[in-house]
């Protein structure tokens, strides 16, 4: 077997272990992997993942930042990185678009039937007893699945996403009055139509993406309506910090969704545990959160 052959053999193997939740393993076979071709970007990317999983941040930093002087326009290299030093990179800018758009046309399917995903119903039977709803906003809304699940107790429904395909594919659903592609923050500090008050708004599997979730708090206080409801869910995590994980997704900690509410005027209703989806053939724990203006 040549050393290309025995490189490509070590890093099929490495992802394999990532996949089935053995990340030192992985590490080592990544690390051989370099051994023969040290300026591999996708065995530094594995290596990195890898070392996150073990805890290894100081190290995972630095494999990223390996990746990416070697491919310079690699997105997922860039966001970690970016998500682990605290630095704004123009090259992250664009990776969670590109993310959703690479496959929205198979969305829908892909994350109810391979990732076992049922956030929507989830939010709808939180909601059973609280609507109907006169005015709601979605943000991260997709190709409209929370809408959809929504849309016969809502009058009027606006949705935000940072995916051009996935609101291309929302607006088919004709259910959402305004539409908007781009940052949340951006778009409601700036779109007028968006102002609200509302008297719901929705973050299905959004802020996994997002991260630090204080200037997305203060942006829904501001359009919240005095008696609105703020329902979303998060990959959960022990400790008090949000954590950034190998899949590129953020986990938000209980006590760190419990300083947002104390912060910025929420009262907290519901908390509930649900798996958020499968990955790695196991089930990601999460929370999904009811809301509302604290007072």
């Amino acid at each position: 077997m040549s050393t290309e052959q025995s490189a490509e053999s070590l890093l099929r193997r490495g992802e394999a272990c990532l996949s089935d939740n053995q990340p030192a393993d992985a590490k080592a076979l990544f690390e051989q992997a370099l051994g023969l071709r040290p300026k591999e970007s996708a065995a530094w990317r594995g290596l990195g993942k890898a070392q996150l999983d073990l805890g290894e941040t100081d190290l995972a930093r630095q494999s990223f930042a390996t990746a990416l002087a070697i491919v310079p326009y690699d997105r997922y290299a860039a966001h970690m990185l970016a998500a682990l030093s605290g630095q704004a990179d123009k090259r992250a800018a664009g990776y969670v678009a590109d993310l959703f758009d690479t496959y929205a046309d198979q969305f829908d399917g892909h994350l109810t039937d391979t990732l076992g995903y049922r956030i929507p119903q989830v939010i709808a039977d939180l909601l059973a007893d609280r609507g109907p709803f006169k005015t709601m906003l979605d943000l991260g809304c997709g190709t409209g699945l929370v809408g959809a699940t929504l849309a016969n107790v809502v009058t009027n429904m606006d949705g935000i996403d940072i995916a051009p395909k996935m609101t291309r594919k929302a607006h088919e659903r004709g259910i959402y009055r305004h539409l908007r592609t781009g940052d949340t923050r951006d778009i409601l500090a700036t779109d007028n139509a968006l102002a609200g008050p509302y008297d719901l708004v929705t973050a299905a599997d959004v802020f996994v993406y997002v991260g630090p979730l204080e200037a997305t708090f203060a942006s829904v206080a501001k359009i919240l309506g005095a008696k609105g409801f703020f329902v979303f869910s998060v990959e959960d995590e022990p400790g008090e910090e949000i954590v950034l994980r190998s899949s590129g997704r953020f986990a938000h900690p209980q006590r760190y969704v419990e300083r947002q509410a104390d912060n910025h005027g929420f009262g907290i209703l519901e908390r509930l545990s649900h798996p958020i989806r499968q990955e790695r053939d196991r089930p990601i724990p999460g929370i999904l959160y009811l809301m509302t203006r604290a007072g």
